[in-house]
């Protein structure tokens, strides 16, 4: 006779190879209760040291079932001196049935040594060692394998025998699932959205970064979250992937597919001049405000200052029919694909739902819902070239042997906009960040940046009515400029007090997009000396860090390299994220050799080189 046990998973690991789910060795005890020469003595202590009622476990051990299981998934130490504190209390009966009575075996249990970070994506399984959400479930089959079995043997009687030396009849490791989520900037990502959540007291949020050429999910961000080691605790709302769950109306973030559409088709040139009414325009027998008057404005000062007026003038110029398919051709109201399930596909109006107002209020981001990955998937087809890129979080799946049996490529799954519309809407969207316009807090020392902030009332469950005080603040960003290396974006959902985009998700963005450059190697573009925001800040200093300026002339300042010994990675790349400098990191764990050496100058472009390792490797 064969009892199955729980099948060994395989592991789960980021781009570079760290560990997200792996599966630990346990002990379940079991009990075969026709062999128990004293069924209450047994239950007794067990139901002291396992927190089971002591009523429950006489019943279980009365009944006609020759093999139970009592607990699973034990840590290996505890459950054996549980069985030999139970085994000793017994009386010996002939051939020594105390000790048969009651023994272990050696079973895999689920352990997430990240905690909270990614826990959305990764998701978690049931005591049974199946996948219940993330890359778990989506990837269940394959992470699972075959069950392992307890090969038992049967009595004159028909009773399951479990002997001493019960052999364990094992059958095929589940696979290992590499990702192309990076722990560290996935750790970046998580840490400046929990920041940016307390600040503003908000009610959660999101934050995504992915590579634009190739559709590679590096972080996938969500708040609330949980521990996966411990499901039960955490409510519904925080295990929710919130990046493909949750739809919302993407405000002013839309006005960069309305402006892309509008280009593409040949209805606006990026010279054109729009009246925007001084900031009250009355259209389709509603009467559109803008947050702030504006008169003439070229095509480019629209999206910069953020018009919701001038954006609807822009959509007018358009074939309604070929707005239509330019928002479904921007993947909105249809599913990524992303290897997770419980996406939504968002709400787009029919052809026949596409009127004159609904067109208009679309055209600035109300009427039309979508999720996150959508709205950032998009974007990056706006930036790299007009490729619509399916968006994915599998980078290989390997079989116990190692070998390598699937292999994550990027996919084009059609072309948005031409090339050329891409560059003009890299420099639009530039614009937006500098002087003037509704992204300054985007900008980033050494780098030229371009984005989009959004700022969405949100709708009222229940009455359909748009809410008088609750809004999404939003900011979808991407650097280089000219040639977009990764693309950030930021959601905060309810946030108190200030509630604009520019104001609540652009810093967030500003500090994931730095530390994710220095982290990737980028080479800073701009000098140092350029003013942009937070550019006149001193650099952020760690314990027993000096920093000092030294003088380089008017245009520029030069600084010196602090000692980073002993920080950790993500501390190394906070403090010198804010040098115009190329670092890299090699290795894990704390810092303990770099080049340039302490009290070096540094200056625009110079290459910086920081090794981690434990502290055993000193020794």
């Amino acid at each position: 006779m064969k009892i199955p046990l729980l099948p060994e998973r395989g592991v789960i690991l980021d781009r570079t190879g760290t560990e997200f789910a792996v599966s630990l060795s346990t002990k379940s005890i079991f009990v075969q209760p026709s062999k128990l020469p004293a069924p209450d003595v047994a239950a007794k202590l067990l139901s002291r040291r396992l927190s089971r009622p002591v009523a429950e476990l006489r019943k279980a051990f009365a009944s006609e079932k020759n093999f139970l299981w009592v607990r699973r998934q034990m840590p290996s130490t505890i459950a054996e001196e549980i069985v030999r504190e139970v085994r000793e209390a017994l009386p010996k009966g002939k051939g020594g049935r105390g000790a048969e009575g009651i023994g272990t075996v050696e079973e895999p249990k689920r352990f997430y040594p990240n905690r909270e970070l990614a826990a959305s994506v990764i998701g978690f399984t049931d005591v049974d060692s199946a996948g219940i959400e993330g890359i778990e479930l989506s990837l269940d089959k394959v992470l699972r394998g075959e069950s392992a079995y307890l090969m038992c043997e049967r009595d004159a009687r028909g009773r399951v025998i479990v002997p001493a030396d019960a052999p364990i009849e094992a059958n095929a490791q589940g696979h290992s699932v590499t990702l192309t989520i990076d722990r560290n900037i996935q750790h970046t990502a998580q840490t400046e959205l929990t920041e940016a959540v307390k600040k503003y007291r908000a009610r959660g949020g999101v934050a995504l970064v992915l590579q634009p050429k190739t559709g590679e999910i590096l972080a996938m961000a969500s708040l609330p979250t949980f521990n996966p080691n411990s499901v039960s605790s955490a409510p519904p709302e925080a295990r929710k992937n919130r990046t493909i769950t949750d739809v919302i109306e993407p405000g002013s973030t839309f006005k960069v597919f309305t402006l892309a559409s509008a280009l593409e088709t040949g209805a606006i040139g990026i010279r054109d001049r729009v009246f925007c009414e001084n900031g009250t325009y009355r259209y389709a027998g509603r009467v559109i405000h803008d947050t702030h008057k504006h008169g003439w404005l070229a095509v480019p000062e629209v999206m910069k200052v953020s018009s919701n007026i001038g954006m609807i003038k822009v959509m007018d110029k358009m074939d309604p029919g070929r707005f239509h398919a330019m928002i479904r051709a921007f993947g909105f109201g249809t599913k990524t694909g992303v290897e997770l399930q419980g996406e939504s596909q968002g709400l787009v109006p029919s052809r026949d739902e596409f009127r004159k107002i609904r067109r208009a209020t679309v055209s600035f981001g109300q009427g039309i819902a979508v999720t996150p990955l959508q709205l950032a998937s998009a974007m990056a087809s706006v930036v790299n070239g007009g490729k619509m890129m399916k968006p994915y979080l599998v980078k290989e799946i390997t079989d116990p042997e190692g070998k390598v049996v699937y292999r994550g490529e990027p996919k084009e799954l059609r072309r948005t906009i031409s090339p050329r519309t891409s560059a003009q809407m890299r420099e639009i969207l530039g614009d937006v960040v500098q002087e003037d316009g509704t992204g300054t807090e985007a900008r980033i020392k050494g780098f030229l940046v371009g984005g989009k902030t959004g700022t969405a009332q949100k709708v009222e469950v229940g009455s359909g009515r748009y809410s008088p005080d609750k809004r999404v603040s939003s900011f979808v960003g991407f650097l280089p400029l000219h040639d977009p290396e990764f693309l950030v974006l930021v959601v905060v959902d309810e946030p108190k007090g200030a509630v604009y985009g520019g104001v609540v998700a652009a810093p967030a963005f500003n500090q994931i997009a730095v530390k994710t450059a220095y982290y990737l190697g980028l080479t800073p573009t701009e000098p140092v000396g350029e003013r942009v925001a937070g550019a006149d800040r001193e650099p952020p200093k760690a314990a027993g860090v000096r920093v000092t300026r030294v003088a380089m002339g008017p245009a520029e300042s030069a600084m010196v390299m602090p000692d980073l010994t002993g920080l950790s990675m993500g501390r190394v790349v906070d403090l010198m994220g804010r040098y115009s400098v190329r670092v890299r990191l090699v290795g894990t764990g704390l810092a303990r050799v770099q080049s340039p050496g302490p009290g070096e100058i540094l200056v625009p472009g110079t290459a910086c080189t920081v090794t981690f390792g434990a502290e055993s490797d000193e020794r």
